[in-house]
């Protein structure tokens, strides 16, 4: 276990560069985080309204925003505090967990769930790539596995031949900028086609469920949830006590850009709107540019992410050999071993995507499993860590030195039950946090319980819909597709 954790730790970014985003200002590390936040997460806002209808999609967008900046702000606490001891502001969430939560234990459950969901992560682009595919060559009706695998093997050259990170802002710029072309290509043509006669909208969906309020709730909980990334990001800038500033930038554009996205897409689209927003449009040649935007967009996303996972999986295997170059001695083998575990994974991605072949209900079955907890749930757990732990090193210090002086009374330190260390972390909140974040931590665990069913039964509607997983998946014609919904 110990090796494990320690692989994925060196794994990452910063780890792997020695500076990632070294010496960023608030500013830099505002857009660097708007191009990892803002991603193919957008495409998903249509559909979301179609399951909510107009108030509860605003509802959501706009009400989730201040939950993520405040959850974010927990983070940026908790590294403050810890970083009042000399070297000990985390680079990572394992890193957070291991010195807040007591050891390699919980650093290695926050180092598995993390990178677990990276790893969904980048199956969800394999799955979007693929469908980025059938959207080039939409006359050929081209099968999803197909195309899955098509797409898998285009990204092998890079993938086994890539092995570190550079400096990447200008690739963020151009990966940002490709995801606003790929909306504004989609968006201008729904303009230009119009609204169909036959399209209606809600205040409130017709058939909205308890249930589906929160299947559709965790693909928002999934567009917020970039808190995995945010303690490296801290620890890389000039000043990391600036790292709140980052959000006057990015949150009016990204609730902004969410805003105009699920709006437009259900104005035109209304009730009859696809949880792939490019779904919306017919077969024509403004879906062929949107998806070839779309499949770049999300090439360069998925192979910058996916060193991270490769490396981890290399330092697990070999780690005497991860950081050695092909032309350092047994660079060949290195390199060969890199190589195969690139390509496993991507084996891995292409068995993950075609077993979930539905693009909004992958992004929330992720959402609601693993997005919540980790991005709004254990900042606040590492929060009261930090504060216990520093509480706890002011008290013990106390009683040491009275102790060493030989006072009668003082006693040396003793470590306390669990369940006492968590009510005396509770303690130490604000009324505020504690209200806040015992609220938070409520709508995760609905979202967790009901979104996830509500998630699986929609799963199941599609595989009676279009086909099991693994089936040909081919794009349906908009016609037949109205055809199939009158029929489910």
């Amino acid at each position: 276990e110990r090796r494990w954790k320690i692989a994925l730790e060196t794994a990452t970014p910063a780890a792997m560069t020695g500076s990632f985003h070294h010496g960023s200002t608030w500013q830099g590390t505002s857009w660097i985080m708007l191009t990892d936040v803002v991603g193919t997460s957008v495409l998903t806002f249509a559909g979301v309204a179609r399951q909510l209808g107009w108030v509860l999609t605003i509802s959501f967008i706009i009400g989730l925003a201040p939950v993520a900046v405040y959850t974010a702000l927990l983070m940026s606490r908790t590294s403050n505090i810890l970083a009042k001891a000399p070297g000990a502001r985390p680079a990572t969430m394992g890193e957070a967990a291991r010195i807040t939560l007591g050891g390699d234990r919980a650093a290695g459950m926050v180092y598995f769930a993390v990178y677990g969901f990276a790893f969904l992560g980048n199956a969800s682009y394999i799955l979007i790539l693929g469908q980025c595919m059938q959207g080039m060559f939409f006359q050929t009706q081209l099968c999803l596995p197909i195309a899955t695998a098509v797409a898998c093997v285009l990204c092998i050259p890079i993938s086994v031949s890539v092995r570190h990170l550079s400096e990447s802002v200008v690739l963020c710029f151009i990966n940002l900028f490709l995801i606003l072309a790929v909306l504004a290509v989609v968006m201008g043509k729904m303009y230009f086609v119009g609204r169909p006669s036959h399209v209606n909208t809600f205040a409130f969906a017709k058939d909205l469920s308890f249930w589906g309020v929160f299947g559709a709730a965790s693909n928002v909980v999934y567009s917020y949830a970039g808190h995995w990334l945010y303690f490296e990001l801290m620890v890389e800038m000039q000043k990391p006590e600036d790292f709140p500033r980052v959000f006057l930038i990015n949150v009016p554009l990204q609730v902004c850009l969410y805003l105009l996205v699920a709006c437009w897409g259900y104005h035109f689209a209304g009730d009859k709107a696809e949880g792939y927003f490019l779904a919306n449009l017919p077969d024509s040649d403004a879906y062929r540019a949107a998806s070839t935007l779309l499949f770049l967009h999300v090439l360069i996303a998925f192979l910058v992410k996916n060193v991270v996972l490769v490396r981890a999986v290399h330092k697990i295997l070999a780690p005497s050999r991860v950081d050695v170059s092909l032309r350092e001695s047994g660079g060949r083998r290195a390199q060969a071993e890199f190589a195969t575990c690139a390509v496993l994974l991507l084996c891995a991605y292409w068995a993950v995507a075609n077993a979930i072949p539905f693009f909004s209900d992958f992004l929330a079955l992720v959402g609601s499993l693993l997005s919540g907890p980790i991005s709004f749930v254990l900042p606040a757990v590492f929060l009261m860590g930090a504060l216990q732990r520093e509480a706890g090193s002011s008290e013990g210090t106390l009683e040491l030195s009275q102790h060493m002086e030989g006072q009668p009374d003082a006693a040396m330190p003793r470590m306390s039950s669990f369940s006492s260390q968590c009510r005396d972390a509770g303690r130490r909140l604000t009324r505020f946090d504690f209200v806040a974040c015992a609220i938070i931590t409520g709508f995760i665990l609905l979202s967790m319980v009901f979104g996830t069913t509500n998630t699986i039964r929609d799963i199941g509607l599609r595989i009676g819909k279009y086909g099991a997983p693994f089936d040909c998946q081919a794009r349906v014609h908009p016609e037949k597709l109205a055809m199939l919904e009158l029929l489910f």
